[in-house]
């Protein structure tokens, strides 16, 4: 156990002390912040535009109540649509529609609307413009012409569009969490947007953790480093060794990501952004540091014995698939398990060993599982990791010195059977 814990300590001052370390843990809160950040920012320093367009209104009646419906205004002041009324009929629209066209082209105008005679039956216009991007001002001219569209078909049925309005306004409801007996403000976005956070961060650590073993064993043996280990330790003491340390690695950077992001709640922006987004209880937070310790635990055991069969990260690459398939699938089905967390689908998956650290933390994040399916979660992963370990230890004391072409699976059962 001594030079176990020697080896981890080994594996954990290199790891921490080098730059690729300081790199990702310094652009990780750099990240963070600005994702977090930026979207605030550049709404509050984008500057509205006014939108200029003529419109040509064929019906005849509908001008006038659209330009009065489209008087919103710039923060700035002014009004933010800008339109001109252009007469035309059906023998000169032609050449009217060359003219704004010239006109757009010229940036003279942003582009023209065309009001068909029938719209009150057919509901059909079209806006011409040469930067559609403008998504927001466009919904609002098409929003406004509704709107009008329906005004003056109420009234042809001799009903006011305000009585009308009022009546069939709709309700506003608003989504509060029931979790505990507590109530919680949140949607579907913000608890898709959260639980996103948390499994995008197990999956990224996990995975690059573990290959992070895989890769340390690789060169450890190419520079035969490892045989004058072997000389004074036992390969289950270098195998753990090598876990615990790299795993420890990775519980750092979640510690510093942790204090930047408790520092970041200072800046009001900031506390507000990651309330909405990453909202968390300490329970949360302690079930997200079992799983990420029983998931590293499982998938670095895997890694470290690919390692151990392999000479180079080429030969790694193909031989890790089946493992890194295993983790991709739980982050393509978060939609399944958060539309229906308990579920049979997302019960049975959560408690299949690859899949549980990821898919049971998404089922107590979104809507907390009964205890013992929790508990029988975690002691299967517990027994898949001793699983796991058992295999790793036979397949990497004798594949750690192994060198030369890449072994066949029937000579690596042949080292389980001698094992």
């Amino acid at each position: 156990m001594r030079k176990l814990l020697v080896i981890a300590r080994r594996e954990y001052l290199e790891r921490v002390k080098k730059k690729s370390f300081l790199v990702g843990t310094i652009l990780g809160p750099v990240l963070m912040a600005g994702l977090i950040l930026a979207p605030s920012l550049i709404f509050e320093k984008t500057t509205e535009l006014t939108v200029r367009f003529d419109v040509i209104d064929l019906s005849g009646i509908l001008y006038d109540d659209f330009h009065e419906e489209l008087s919103d205004t710039l923060k700035a002041g002014g009004r933010k649509f800008v339109m001109r009324r252009r007469e035309a009929d059906e023998v000169t629209l032609d050449g009217v529609r060359e003219t704004l066209a010239m006109e757009v082209d010229e940036d003279v105008i942003d582009g023209y609307l065309l009001i068909p005679a029938d719209i009150l039956e057919s509901s059909r216009c079209t806006f011409y413009g040469k930067r559609l991007g403008n998504v927001k001002g466009i919904g609002r001219i098409e929003h406004g012409l509704s709107q009008v569209v329906i005004a003056h078909r109420l009234a042809d049925e001799g009903m006011q569009y305000g009585t009308v309005s009022r009546l069939v306004r709709n309700v506003d409801m608003e989504s509060m969490m029931l979790k505990e007996g507590e109530e919680k403000e949140g949607g579907f976005d913000m608890l898709f947007i959260s639980t996103f956070i948390f499994i995008m961060m197990l999956y990224m650590t996990i995975l690059l953790w573990g290959v992070a073993v895989q890769r340390s064993i690789i060169e450890e043996k190419n520079n035969r480093v490892i045989e004058v280990m072997l000389s004074s330790v036992r390969p289950f003491d270098l195998l753990g060794g090598k876990i615990l340390g790299v795993g420890s690695t990775g519980l750092t950077q979640y510690a510093i990501w942790a204090i930047c992001a408790l520092a970041l709640t200072a800046y009001p922006i900031a506390a507000s952004h990651i309330t909405q987004y990453a909202a968390f209880t300490p329970e949360i937070l302690a079930y997200f540091i079992l799983f990420y310790v029983l998931g590293f635990l499982f998938y670095a055991t895997l890694f470290a014995m690919t390692g151990s069969i392999c000479n180079t990260d080429q030969e790694a690459q193909q031989l890790q698939q089946p493992i890194v398939l295993c983790l991709v699938f739980t982050i393509i089905i978060p939609m399944a398990v958060i539309q229906n967390p308990d579920g049979l689908f997302a019960t049975i998956v959560s408690l299949i060993p690859p899949f549980t650290p990821i898919v049971m933390f998404m089922r107590i994040s979104i809507l907390t599982p009964p205890a013992w399916q929790i508990a029988l979660s975690v002691a299967l992963l517990l027994l898949a990791i001793w699983g796991a370990g058992q295999l790793a230890a036979k397949i990497f004391r004798t594949g750690i010195l192994m060198y030369g072409k890449r072994p066949a699976f029937r000579e690596i059962f042949k080292w389980l059977r001698r094992a």
